[in-house]
């Protein structure tokens, strides 16, 4: 079995080129081949803390670790109240195999992982959401034929879509643009944290942002947890079919979700032939279960 070169996956930033391209490859074998990894999580306890509401983070990890003969143990929403989570983790880390977590605080994962015996698995922070950008990569590598030279366009407000994106698209060579409105641009210390930024391109205008881009990428205007962002601001931001004329010949649309139809995106696009979305959510399950497989597997039949 292939190795991490990391015990905790954060940001997107502790996946070394050599890790994506492992991840990359098991996810595409636990697609073709599911039957091998019907006993990789025997005897194995994931606990699964939502303290953000979720739907398919919370299904996509649930379904990977039950077809990997797991058992998971669930906490929804408020139970850690006011504990630290240096106190948590020490506790948690007694009942399980490894903890998946989605939360508001990076700096609270941060502290978890100082004190963790397991591995901890980021489902999504208010600065990152690494999972998602794996199964984005893996659905343009299904799609499009692979990674090399190609050129993603991302729109709308920066966000832990867009930061983990660009994190793990520096360390493997993909370009990245972004267009966002004013007010709503990257934060200095996310782009301070990339190596080559010969690779990330920022624009004002969203087609000049798109021009050239193999794939267009947008998120909803307000993330979970952050305050209801005025709309006026991204006018001009919304992906639509003439916004993706701009692009090159067929492109394709994507979006994490949930999404607001007419809103970031207009109500026809997510059902084009240009749309891989859901594509995106299949992968969710597969990458997670290469990681978690990668982090803690065994029993693998030959």
């Amino acid at each position: 079995m292939k190795n991490l070169s990391f015990n905790h996956l954060l940001s997107g930033s502790e996946i070394t080129t050599n890790d994506f391209e492992n991840i990359m490859q098991i996810a595409q074998d636990m697609k073709t081949n599911p039957q091998k990894y019907n006993h990789a999580l025997k005897d194995k306890i994931i606990a699964l803390i939502f303290d953000k509401p979720s739907l398919r983070t919370r299904f996509s990890f649930s379904a990977a670790i039950i077809e990997m003969g797991g058992n998971l143990i669930e906490s929804v929403s408020t139970s850690r109240k006011n504990e630290q989570p240096k106190d948590f983790i020490r506790v948690i880390q007694n009942y399980c195999s490894a903890v998946v977590i989605r939360t508001f605080a990076d700096s609270d994962v941060e502290e978890m992982v100082f004190y963790s015996k397991v591995p901890i698995i980021n489902a999504l922070t208010d600065l990152y959401h690494p999972c998602q950008t794996l199964a984005d990569l893996l659905t343009l590598k299904e799609v499009l034929g692979g990674l090399d030279s190609l050129k993603i366009a991302y729109i709308g407000d920066s966000n832990n879509i867009l930061y983990s994106l660009l994190l793990l698209a520096n360390t493997i060579g993909l370009e990245v643009h972004y267009a966002c409105p004013e007010g709503h641009k990257p934060d200095k210390k996310i782009l301070d944290q990339l190596h080559d930024l010969s690779i990330v391109k920022g624009f004002h205008d969203p087609k000049e942002a798109v021009k050239g881009c193999d794939a267009v990428y947008t998120d909803v205007w307000c993330s979970m947890g952050f305050e209801p962002t005025a709309e006026d601001a991204f006018v001009g931001f919304q992906v639509n079919k003439g916004l993706m004329s701009y692009a090159n010949n067929n492109a394709i649309f994507m979006h994490c979700m949930p999404m607001e139809r007419g809103k970031e995106v207009s109500e026809d696009l997510p059902d084009d032939k240009c749309s891989v979305i859901f594509q995106q959510s299949l992968n969710r399950k597969f990458v997670q279960k290469a990681l978690l497989y990668m982090l803690l597997g065994k029993h693998v039949a030959e």
